[in-house]
């Protein structure tokens, strides 16, 4: 992908404010406008005309700076993977240090807050479906949504005794399809047997240790995993161990659209290698 240097934006300072307006107008990517997050975006972008910006971003911490890039990274991505109108300059944010693979006599001089940068890419001559996004791209992207789903179900079990937030699962699972439904089944049964991973000492952890887009259709996309379980839950009521699940198997996710994002909408797995018949009773 190739960038538009700092002169190049200079010169189409116009064009990519209006292309910034419309982003932050569109309520399909932009819910507020005003959250720290867009206001860190907005001034990283207008570094790339004011260098001398100053902002108050600046003093906020490490941890707290890359939480915002993630936050717009993840809602930037959604929006350009989208079906809707051309766009014309697309936005990517970066950390600085990134800046040596993508220009050689830029690097010290481009504009940044907090060692953050935002790149421009020109697609209005691009005649692409994805704005300019390859197929390697959305590949990444999608194994980053089933990596974020299988992330959001081990917190969801380590959240118990409390049903973690249905917006946060909503965020990588459909919110009417079987895997969710299946996830909020075992936490609500978990609940009702007083089982949960937060006993002190408790080992459970999880780990994907292989991930493969296999074939991308129109309506669903398959996605095959090798993943490593170990959930050892605790009776609170008996005050002991009850069941360890532990497992290394082979895992397929269906992906589909919700409202025109890709989401987990079904997970199949093999059955379990323990002497438990049914991983889910158990899980």
């Amino acid at each position: 992908m190739e960038y538009l240097s700092l002169k190049e934006i200079a010169s189409l300072k116009k064009d990519i404010n209006h292309e910034l307006y419309l982003l932050l107008s569109d309520k399909s990517a932009v819910t507020k406008p005003n959250s720290l997050q867009w206001l860190f975006f907005v001034d990283c972008v207008n570094t790339l005309f004011i260098p001398q910006t100053n902002s108050n971003f600046n003093s906020l911490t490490n941890s707290n700076k890359a939480q915002l890039k993630y936050e717009i990274e993840n809602k930037l991505r959604n929006f350009y993977l989208r079906p809707g109108r051309k766009i014309d300059f697309v936005f990517q944010m970066i950390h600085k240090k990134e800046l040596k693979n993508i220009f050689y006599e830029e690097t010290d001089s481009y504009p940044s807050i907090g060692e953050y940068a935002v790149l421009v890419r020109d697609t209005s001559k691009e005649i692409s479906p994805n704005n300019g996004l390859t197929e390697k791209d959305i590949k990444e992207y999608i194994e980053r949504v089933v990596t974020e789903a299988v992330e959001t179900e081990f917190e969801a079990y380590q959240t118990l005794p409390q049903i973690i937030e249905e917006e946060l699962l909503n965020s990588w699972f459909c919110p009417f399809g079987p895997a969710k439904k299946e996830i909020m089944h075992v936490l609500t049964r978990h609940v009702e047997r007083g089982w949960v991973l937060t006993n002190p000492m408790n080992p459970s952890t999880k780990r994907i240790l292989a991930i493969k887009v296999k074939d991308i259709k129109k309506k669903e996309i398959f996605v095959s995993t090798t993943e490593y379980w170990y959930l050892r839950w605790w009776d609170t009521k008996k005050n002991s161990y009850a069941f360890p699940y532990r497992e290394t198997n082979h895992q397929q996710y269906i992906l589909r659209k919700d409202t025109g994002i890709w989401k987990v909408y079904e997970t199949i797995r093999p059955s379990p290698r323990t002497s438990i018949p049914h991983r889910r009773k158990y899980l």
